[in-house]
């Protein structure tokens, strides 16, 4: 499938980067998509920020204001686009998927559209208890956001023939459950000393001393494997069975400690050792309440590992990072880090 014109719902960290791979890939592609704020509708559409990428417009999703939504243009770009790539997650007010919710009639109608791709996340799957799960595996999750997840993966899904033998009445849909994302900016190596120690710390005091030890694995995905994922699915192809899932997790789901840990290595930093003025101490009460909040809300979606093998089989998917120590080195590698 050659994409003639996409519409990415939600241009934010990963989102810009999908559409940064598939002007990449598709030179002559008309790209837009969505923003939250005019502020940023400005700085991507106005001068020599705009990115090269950006060869259509940018449209501000208006959630806040009595949810009105796209505008008319934003619309019509929505409705014209031969794949739609949504990342932006269901809001609380709908539990569901905002584009479906606001301009579902739009995307039912279209007959341009080819290709849907969904970024969900792997909570869908909730607890585990560490056991290995794939796509066909029970749905398990019990927090509200993972919940709106699945609804949201069910009616995108819906767009999508059940059989091939009607083929030419919507699109492809697939949804990508994907683990936690880290990239350029995004992750233990670029936090703080402080911020690293403060994680090790807390990986062990979650733990109460009298219970037998538990390991916690968190199934993650390099952003530019995402972007890959979403290139494959575009160049290839697969049977209309309405809508298919896909974890879009690298091959070795690991504790948190080990990756922070390995980042700390990378910037040659002794596991051990107290650096003066960096301790754990130094942490913001804000921060700190921000990461036990995260940690929280990472416990509430539970505890396995994902199979990654129906992406592969499906398309070919090619991995960048087939586990998080090609990860931090490939992004150590193209970064200004000092060690």
């Amino acid at each position: 499938m050659h994409v003639e014109k996409l519409f990415v719902g939600g241009l934010g960290y990963c989102g810009s980067r999908i559409a940064a791979a598939i002007h990449d890939a598709y030179p002559s592609a008309i790209i837009s998509g969505t923003v939250r704020s005019k502020e940023r509708r400005d700085a991507l559409m106005v001068g020599a920020s705009r990115p090269s990428w950006l060869t259509g417009s940018a449209h501000v999703l208006d959630l806040d204001d009595k949810y009105a939504g796209l505008s008319s243009d934003g619309i019509a770009d929505l409705q014209s686009s031969t794949v739609v790539v949504q990342t932006v997650a269901p809001i609380a007010d709908f539990d569901r998927d905002p584009l479906l919710a606001l301009h579902g009639d739009a995307l039912e109608s279209s007959e341009a559209l080819q290709y849907v791709a969904y970024l969900s996340s792997t909570g869908v799957y909730g607890d585990y208890g560490g056991d290995w799960v794939a796509e066909e595996s029970e749905l398990r999750c019990v927090d509200a956001k993972s919940k709106a997840r699945v609804v949201a993966e069910q009616e995108w899904c819906k767009l999508e023939p059940a059989n091939d033998d009607d083929s030419s009445a919507g699109p492809r849909v697939d949804c990508f459950r994907c683990g936690g994302i880290y990239g350029p900016g995004r992750g233990p190596l670029f936090s703080s000393i402080s911020s690293l120690n403060e994680a090790l710390s807390a990986e062990t005091e979650e733990v109460p001393r009298q219970a037998p030890a538990v390991t916690k694995y968190v199934n993650r995905i390099l952003v530019d494997d995402i972007c890959g994922a979403i290139l494959a699915a575009t160049e290839g192809d697969r049977p209309r069975c309405g809508g298919r899932a896909y974890n879009l997790v690298d091959d070795d789901p690991a504790p948190r400690k080990e990756v922070v840990a390995e980042a700390r290595r990378l910037l040659s930093l002794s596991f051990s050792e107290d650096i003066q003025g960096q301790s754990t101490a130094s942490v913001s009460t804000s921060d700190a309440a921000t990461k036990n909040t995260r940690r929280r809300i990472s416990r509430a979606t539970g505890n396995k590992r994902c199979h990654n093998g129906r992406l592969k089989e499906d398309y070919g998917w090619s991995i960048k990072a087939p586990t998080y120590r090609e990860g931090l080195a490939l992004l150590l590698e193209n970064s200004d880090l000092k060690l």
